[in-house]
């Protein structure tokens, strides 16, 4: 399910579905976008998000959540809307389940910049950038 409510710079996209994880602890990928990240870091596939792309994803099983960067393509398995790095899913408490319910937020959307403000991600200047940007959601 995708909802988009669209501005004129930055849509908030929210999308509702389930994610996997893939990657053997220390290997070495080969990502869609030409890059190459050890399995351990923070990344993301994703069928529809560009590359580059930095989302917020929370794991609806136990409320944990992490922003990751989508670098590569994928998954391939009907009813799923992403894949994440082995790093991303240790961090998102999904090793042992393997796949999980999630809900992402692109930037654009006002919870995932306010998640931003809590952690101090960016300075005031960039985050007063990104609030013009930005468009509510419920």
């Amino acid at each position: 399910m995708l909802k988009s409510l669209s501005n004129e710079n930055n849509a908030c996209q929210i999308q509702k579905g389930y994610a996997s994880w893939y990657g053997l602890s220390d290997s070495l990928m080969q990502t869609a976008n030409g890059s190459t990240y050890n399995s351990d870091e923070i990344f993301a596939a994703s069928k529809t998000l560009p590359f580059g792309s930095k989302i917020l994803v929370k794991n609806l099983y136990n409320g944990k959540e992490l922003f990751v960067k989508i670098v590569d393509r994928g998954p391939y398995v009907k009813g799923r809307i992403l894949d994440l790095s082995r790093g991303a899913a240790k961090e998102l408490g999904m090793i042992n389940a393997g796949v999980v319910p999630i809900k992402i937020y692109t930037l654009g959307c006002e919870y995932a910049l306010n998640k931003l403000k809590d952690m101090n991600f960016y300075s005031n200047s960039e985050l007063a950038s990104t609030a013009s940007n930005t468009t509510p959601q419920n």
